[in-house]
This record gives structure tokens, sequence and C-alpha cells, in this order.
């Protein structure tokens, strides 16, 4: 029984028993009015539903958090090869799918098979709370379970803390430094690093980011559509018809995973991916950004159980969500229960459909926060982000594209404050290794990519490899993971227009994360989809407003 327009508001049972009761005394207006019994409304005989709980890792027992400990102790065994922990490293690497309108309802099938192997509800990590950008909150940072060095199991017996000692790829992490999984320093030593706070405030960016993505009206490009979000492969004056569809669209998905890319480049070498050959002080590095590598970190589950979150937030704001909901979600079967790598019959696999669902008709809810989100995300409906995008893809009929955007705005233009910056690349595809894109300023002061001080710094694409997965001697599992088709995305650039209007351009920052090298301007001008683009787009018009 519905409590108001959200079909997920309930009255409590304690109510809706109160009511039962009178109905069933004759419908008594007052104390005095005598009792006439009749079964008006039998009593509910519901069967009872085991939910599991996604709590915040913050809002843990201890009890809870030495259970968990031990699911991936004793039953994936991370500490171990030939385990279902490094299956499970493989799985992800091979299957995932990305840059399309299945990258959400894939991870969360992959959460779901993980919590139904460990019996066990998957923590989240809310890296979209309000406190996480603020370095003087305890709430900011990598939390303390991830960083424990040991922990005494139940068996007696001293263990390492299987939350940060988790063995990578074959025991071997990307940057053949260790066995186990590698994170940045300055997270992992913590406030006494210098380069600790600076990491940490960039994830004001990420929130304003997600709050952009939350803006979005429709959730994603059809997978039948043939197009992953978008086809803008090159932009020129006079664009083909057939690179566009018939209406304007942008996707909330588009945004959201491009904030998730830059998440995994913010953690640590093995959510990255890449061959550091000796130890880095840049904060800007990192090694889950390569798909080979990234699922082996115990943090990812957290991280993605808290993008999930979210995800569930959004698709229930919304009562016309639609869904390509036949495609078919592999390797998972029996609603991601289990696995079948070889199956040829296509519909046993568990669909986008069955994970579009709401989390309770698959058994499990979130409990709250900690502490408040940066938004309040059941209120987004009626809000909107003027914010730094991470990304987004859109479709815009020709006709339409010119008349939406300018190509240059110069100080003596009479109407230039009718206008907002974007920063758009084209052509974004897939790649095997992993680059960032650091946007600023025409001449700025400074190309430190701080989002507390640097009044030139736009924002970051990253551009997250999808790695070798097993090597280059066995090869990828499931070649076809990722799209081929290009995409676009887009920096909000709002808060830097009068910057912009002044110096009238930008300039990039270009690392590739693998070797932590600067590429030069003459480099990343070859690679596909790395060279942004200003475009002004009229502020009545309703792109991301």
């Amino acid at each position: 029984m519905p409590i108001t327009k959200n079909p997920n508001h309930f009255w409590p049972e304690e109510a809706l028993e109160t009511l039962r009761l009178w109905a069933n005394q004759g419908f008594r207006q007052s104390s005095s009015d005598t009792v006439r019994h009749q079964v008006v409304i039998p009593e509910a005989n519901d069967p009872k539903i085991d939910f599991r709980i996604r709590k915040d890792v913050f809002n843990l027992s201890a009890a809870e958090i030495q259970a968990y400990r031990e699911k991936l102790d004793d039953v994936l065994q991370v500490g171990k090869l030939n385990s279902k922990w490094q299956e499970l490293g493989l799985l992800h690497a091979e299957w995932c799918l990305h840059y399309q309108e299945a990258f959400t309802f894939w991870h969360r099938a992959y959460l779901k098979y993980v919590e139904e192997l460990i019996g066990f509800p998957i923590p989240y990590w809310n890296g979209f709370a309000a406190e996480s950008s603020d370095p003087s909150s305890p709430y900011a940072g990598i939390p303390s379970i991830f960083l424990d060095e040991t922990y005494l199991h139940s068996s007696g017996e001293n263990r390492k803390n299987p939350l940060k000692y988790a063995l990578s790829l074959n025991g071997e992490n990307k940057s053949r430094t260790s066995q186990y999984v590698e994170r940045y320093q300055e997270l992992v030593d913590g406030r006494s690093n210098a380069l600790w706070e600076k990491k940490v405030s960039m994830f004001a960016l990420y929130h304003r980011q997600i709050a952009d993505a939350l803006s979005q009206q429709d959730f994603s490009l059809p997978e039948g559509h043939g197009y992953p979000w978008a086809n803008v492969p090159d932009f020129s004056q006079d664009q083909p018809d057939d690179h566009y569809s018939q209406e304007a669209r942008q996707y909330f998905d588009g945004l959201f995973e491009q904030v998730h890319d830059n998440y995994h480049g913010w953690i640590g070498p093995d959510m990255v991916g890449y061959f550091l050959p000796e130890p880095s002080q840049d904060a800007n590095d990192s090694t889950q950004a390569d798909n080979s590598y990234t699922a082996f970190d115990p943090i990812f589950l957290s991280y993605h159980a808290n993008m999930d979150r979210i995800a569930e937030k959004y698709l229930r704001t919304g009562n016309s969500r639609r869904f390509s909901s036949n495609f078919p979600l592999r390797p998972f079967v029996n609603n991601a229960s289990g696995l079948s790598y070889d199956e040829p019959r296509e519909y046993c696999y568990t669909t986008l459909g069955d994970m579009a669902k709401p989390t309770e008709a698959m058994q499990y809810l979130y409990a709250s926060p900690a502490v408040p989100d940066f938004l309040p995300i059941n209120h987004t409906k009626q809000m909107s982000a003027a914010v730094p995008s991470g990304g987004t893809a859109m479709l815009l009929a020709p006709e339409k594209w010119m008349i939406r955007l300018k190509p240059a705005i110069t100080n003596n233009d009479s109407d230039n404050h009718r206008y907002c910056p974007r920063v758009v690349f084209f052509g974004v595809s897939c790649l095997q290794e992993t680059y960032q894109i650091d946007v600023f300023v025409l001449g700025a002061s400074s190309l430190d990519p701080d989002v507390a001080r640097n009044e030139d710094y736009i924002g970051r694409v990253t551009r997250l490899g999808m790695g070798k997965g097993r090597g280059e001697v066995s090869g990828i599992r499931n070649p076809q993971r990722c799209k081929k088709k290009p995409i676009t995305r887009i920096l909000n650039a709002r808060h830097v227009a009068e910057r912009l209007r002044s110096q009238g351009g930008i300039q990039q920052v270009v690392t590739e994360v693998n070797t932590n090298r600067r590429l030069d301007e003459s480099e990343w001008r070859k690679l596909p989809g790395f060279e942004g683009q200003i475009l002004w787009v009229r502020k009545d018009v309703d792109l991301f407003d």
C-alpha cells in the first residue's frame, strides 16, 4: 500500500494492522461505538523474504567486519592462486561490458554473483558522501578496514587482512612490485603523506560529476539502436546526416560511467593496471585503470556496490525507464546466481531486464549511508547540477546542432553571456592502455589538477584501458566485451566561462598511466578522441540544465 506517488514508499506494517483491526471492528467513529466483529480485511499472509542488507562500511559492526573478512579469506581465498578470487578477477577482465547500456546491469549481476558465493552482503564504500572530499573529515580517504595489516581469524590464527592483501592477477600486480594489489602510497599513508589532502580533494569534482549524471532525464541509448550512446566520429561544419539520430538525446549512463572511470583512476595501481618502473610521487597515476587488474582489489566490490546504490536511486526516480530487456548479460545464468561460459542458448543467460528490476526483486537492499550524500538522491528529479561533468554522449540532428552550438565567443560579442562553454571529445572508444586527460584554461598559471586550488582547472577525462585479460598468449575469452563504435565525451566548463572568454582556448595534459609519462602534444593528437574542442552552448538550450 503506497504512501506517496512513489510506489516504493509504503505504510509501516503497524499502521496497516491498525487499519485492518479498525475495519474488522465495524469502522467505529468513536470509542463509545459498539464493536461489531466482521472480517472485512483478512490477516495478511505474505511470505517472508530475507533480504541481504548492504551497509555503509562505516556502519559495520566489529562482528560484521570479521564475518566479511573471513568470507573473502575462506570462501574466495583472496590470498591464493587457483582460487575463486582469481576466477572472479578474470571474469570481470574478460566479460565486463562498458560504453553501452548494459554497463550498470552487468556489474550489478557481478556483485550479486559474488554475494551468492559468499552468502553475505557486500558493504558499500560511499565515495559520494559529502564529507568524503573534506580532508578534515574521518570519512575522507580509503576506509581503515581496507588498510589494516592483520586481523584475528576465528580459528585463533593471526592473518593478513584480506581486504588489503589480495593476490593480483596470477600473483603479480601490474607494476611488478608485489604479489598483492597496489594502491597509491598517499592513500595508504593517509594524512601523514603530503599528497593526501590534494588526492582527497579530487572527490569534490567527482561529486559534481555524479550530480550532473543524476540530473539527466534519460538513462541510456538502447542496445538495439545500433550505437553505443552516440556515434559522432568527427566534427565539421557540414555533418553527415547518418551520424545522428532524429532527436537530441542525453543519458545518465554516459556521465555516470565517466566518473566511474575517474574513481578507478583515483584508487591506485591495480585499479588501473599500469607498469610503473619505479616508485612515483605523482598523485594522478593508478592501476585500477586496466580491466585486467581492477577486480582483484577487494575495494572494487565495495566501490561498485556504492555505484550500484546510486544507480538504483536514479532508476527508481522515474516511472518511464525503458531498457533493452532481453539483452543477455553473459556469462551469468539463473538470475546471476551462476555462470556458464559456453552456453549456446542465449535465452539461458541473465538479461538486462532481470537486473533492471528494483533490488528488492533480487533480495537485497541498501541501508542508509553513515553520513549524507553530496546530493539527496531522492530529490534529484527536482534539481539540476550546473557543474563540470565527467562526460556524456549526445545525438543531435544536424539542423539542430548548429543553432545550439557556437564555435567561439570573443569579449566584444554582445550576446556572449547567452552561452556556456563545453569541452567536447569526439571519437572516444575502447583502448587497451589507460590515459588521463586533464584540461585547463589556455595559459593556466599552473597545470596542477587541483580541484580545490587551481582556478584554471576544468576537469579530467579518464580513458580506461580494457587491458589484455589473460595476456597475449592465451588472449581474452570474450574479445567482443567492448563496443567498437566511437562515442562523445563532454566536460562542463561553466565554472571557468569568464576565464575562457578572456583566454579563448584550452590546453591539455595527457598522461599515459601505464608508464606515468606525459605525452607530447604531437603524440596525443594522433590518438582517437583525445583532442578537446570548446563549443559554446546557448544557456536556454536544455543540454545539461
